[in-house]
């Protein structure tokens, strides 16, 4: 059956050359949402954790039970506020008022903090309503973020947020301060802002995420680095003919065979999580050989007869191909494609 690869000794060049840059494996969050990116959420939480990263984020309170066994703390980014009680390491993001209002007493929070993305978080003549409803409801005040909106883009909109960050945090340090609260965690850089900058400041760590994964998305005018994509889709073969000099194959007939050829036909398709081929351009494998025709739901055609092959080890090219990014095409990937680590 079709299965997925994860390079284990990639994914740990690529947090040892993050965790240098951010200053230490304790100032890296790794990202494990939606799967961990269409990796495979217990299993890269597993190897992150076998690497020494203690915190992870992932997208909701389903994905922090699978892994909060692994790690001293996991943020839950994006999720309705949860009706029963989490457990102790497990944090919320508060995207806003109403959602600090909405919050168990006693939970652990993330005040999220709209710094110009405008997608949520706190305004910042919000904060101090927001600092009020922390002590009210006797949240467990854990930390402080923000998402910048285009850090790997040739563009100042990095530092407005930072500064607009920067300006928040002096505020809520001082209410911290005035109310003997507990030491707050600040984190802002995602992969691209930590790659792009020259420290973190004073924030306790980044949220890492594509760049773990092995792609670094910065515009090319910043310092390149060199990251190794961890994932890799494998199809079996599923049976093999001689397709006649003239004869079609696949839905629509769209390939017409030029002289007699070997073909083969691979358990991957669309309904995989893999984009759908039209067949009006073969599409290149790993190795360079050619699909036939359009991608079905559960299969596609090959030039030959190998067992098995080797459809991507790195999304760049697919990601152009299917006019999108490097993120999208990993991700789409569906959870019960096998994964193992190599």
């Amino acid at each position: 059956m079709a299965f997925i690869t994860l390079n284990k000794a990639n994914l740990f060049h690529n947090l040892a050359l993050l965790s240098t840059k951010a200053g230490g494996k304790e100032r890296v969050m790794a990202v494990l949402k939606d799967n961990a990116y269409g990796h495979g959420l217990r299993e890269m939480a597993q190897l992150c954790c076998e690497f020494g990263i203690k915190k992870a984020a992932v997208k909701n309170v389903e994905e922090a039970g699978v892994i909060a066994d692994l790690f001293e703390e996991v943020l839950i980014l994006v999720d309705q506020v949860p009706l029963e009680p989490l457990a102790p390491n497990l944090s919320f993001a508060a995207h806003s008022c109403e959602m600090l209002e909405a919050l168990r007493e006693g939970s652990s929070i993330h005040l999220s903090i709209d710094t110009g993305m405008h997608r949520n978080g706190i305004k910042e003549h919000e904060i101090d309503r927001a600092m009020a409803l922390i002590l009210k409801k006797r949240l467990v005040f854990k930390g402080v973020f923000t998402h910048f909106r285009s850090a790997d883009e040739l563009s100042t909109a990095f530092f407005w947020q930072r500064s607009l960050f920067e300006r928040a945090k002096q505020r809520i340090k001082a209410f911290v301060l005035a109310h003997h609260l507990p030491e707050v965690a600040f984190h802002s850089c995602n992969s691209a802002g930590l790659l792009r900058t020259n420290s973190l400041g004073d924030d306790a760590y980044a949220r890492v995420g594509i760049a773990m994964y092995g792609y670094n998305t910065l515009h090319p005018s910043f310092k390149a680095y060199e990251l190794k994509p961890v994932l890799a889709l494998w199809a079996e073969k599923l049976s093999t003919r001689i397709l006649k000099r003239g004869e079609r194959v696949g839905y629509g007939g769209v390939y017409e065979a030029p002289c007699d050829e070997l073909i083969s036909t691979y358990d991957i398709g669309y309904g995989d999580g893999f984009f759908r081929f039209d067949g009006i351009a073969s599409l290149a494998m790993a190795d360079g050989r050619l699909s036939k025709g359009r991608m079905s739901m559960d299969s596609f055609c090959l030039e030959g007869d190998a067992p098995k092959v080797c459809m991507f080890e790195n999304a760049t090219a697919l990601a152009e191909r299917f006019q999108t990014i490097c993120y999208e095409i990993p991700t789409k990937l569906s959870p019960s494609l096998k994964r193992i680590v190599v």
